[in-house]
């Protein structure tokens, strides 16, 4: 029972520390396995055990692959096409504009994305219908939606960041999700969410803030000049590596990732040291931590005193689809406030304490959080893609709420109603 309590008490303070946003998430989870490890809770051995976990292990790597194909000439050839885009005008030039964005988001940070949308957005000019100042937030809420939403790059692991949130509370494996679930979860949410900005950056005032140019330094997100003979070798591992991760040859699905890295090493496309400075960054660490947390709640049995709590809270049999319209909600305010990592952080374990209480299937509950947490387009502190748009558009919150609120109705109608197709509670 103390023991209990003290995971409780850690459990809060990490959520706190998440939302307050004081410290790197990786130092404040480090800092809960520290107390469970000094409380007695667990060994030193479980404590820092979660660096070692299939999901550390897949996730990481992947983050280092997405982030050297990114700097590809790829994403120059995609900066190529679009410079054939500036011509056009009306519905194409907007249709292009999301495309665009949309595509790079597969691949690149959304901060990069819009840093390098903002540019182009420059050249349309101030005259007319369709201008800078009317497409910057539109784009951002189509960055958001699209972020990495594929299973390719970074996406690609997806599922493996969102089941590390919630496998120690809920450890079935018929209830972790899969590599495709989260794509095919977004499917309805994309469709709605592309089709409502495609149209509603009309709602976007004609006359607002200064278009500030300044704002944005694309110097950072240049592509790194890699050989026609290193970009081959990228190409070629990164296919094979999302080949065998797809289709799990071999059970080689976690491993897949790693092996790619070790690759790009031994072929000198990566050094030693810009490999290790790749797979030791915050998220990780965060990641290793968090998974640590998780299983302490399930094994203490604090994770089910939570879902009771929150199920006594919402009621033991409430409608699924208003419980997921709930949720959807609470997520895509929530982003809006905070960052994407700590909004996702603190729900989905939440959301799946209240799904063990009740025994439902917790998929859906954990999707809603795990990808609707990149719905910020409300204001500049949601995300740095969030804080480029509106530092460039110079747009004054309130005076674009016409654009934003429905933009977040849509995002919420579409989570809950792709969650309450693909996962009944029951």
């Amino acid at each position: 029972m103390q023991d209990m309590y003290i995971v409780l008490a850690v459990t809060v303070f990490m959520m706190v520390m998440f939302v307050w946003q004081k410290m790197p998430f990786g130092v404040i989870t480090m800092t809960c396995c520290a107390v469970l490890a000094l409380t007695g809770v667990i060994d030193i051995e479980t404590a820092f055990s979660g660096f070692g976990r299939n999901t550390v292990i897949l996730v990481a790597p992947m983050v280092l692959l997405g982030n050297v194909l990114g700097k590809t000439s790829m994403i120059a050839g995609i900066r190529g096409v679009m410079e054939k885009v500036k011509g056009k005008s009306g519905t194409l030039l907007v249709l292009m504009m999301f495309f665009f964005t949309a595509l790079l988001a597969q691949f690149i940070p959304s901060t990069a994305v819009m840093a390098i949308m903002v540019v182009f957005a420059m050249q349309i000019g101030n005259t007319g219908n369709v201008t800078p100042y009317r497409l910057i937030l539109p784009m951002l809420g189509v960055a958001s939606c699209f972020k990495f939403r594929t299973p390719v790059s970074a996406g690609a692991g997806n599922f493996a960041t969102i089941n590390a949130l919630y496998e120690g509370i809920i450890s079935d494996p018929q209830y972790q999700l899969t590599m495709l679930e989260p794509f095919i979860f977004c499917i309805i949410p994309m469709l709605m969410v592309g089709a409502f900005c495609l149209f509603g950056w009309k709602l976007m005032p004609k006359d607002g803030g200064t278009v500030n140019a300044d704002a944005v330094d694309t110097s950072r997100f240049d592509v790194r000049h890699y050989t026609p003979a290193q970009e081959k070798i990228i190409y070629v591992v990164f296919i094979l590596a999302m080949i065998v991760m797809i289709f799990n040859i071999g059970g080689f699905l976690y491993l897949a990732p790693a092996i790619a890295t070790l690759v790009l090493i031994w072929t000198g496309v990566l050094s030693a040291r810009e490999a290790s400075q790749l797979l030791t960054t915050d998220m990780i660490w965060m990641m290793a931590g968090v998974l640590v947390v998780a299983d302490a709640l399930g094994t203490s049995g604090a994770s089910e005193l939570i879902g009771d709590w929150l199920l006594t809270a919402i009621g033991s049999d409430p409608n699924p689809f208003v419980l997921y319209l709930l949720i959807s909600a609470v997520t895509v305010i929530m982003t809006n406030f905070l960052s994407n990592a700590a909004c996702q952080t603190v729900l989905v374990p939440l959301v799946a304490s209240v799904a063990l209480a009740a025994g439902w299937d917790p998929r859906g509950l954990v999707l809603i959080p795990g990808i609707a947490n990149m719905a910020d387009v409300a204001l500049p502190s949601g995300s740095g893609e969030a804080a480029v748009a509106f530092a460039a558009g110079g747009y004054n919150p309130a005076k674009v709420l016409k654009f934003t609120i429905p933009y977040m109705a849509v995002s919420i109608l579409g989570y809950a109603i792709s969650a309450y197709i693909l996962y009944p509670l029951h």
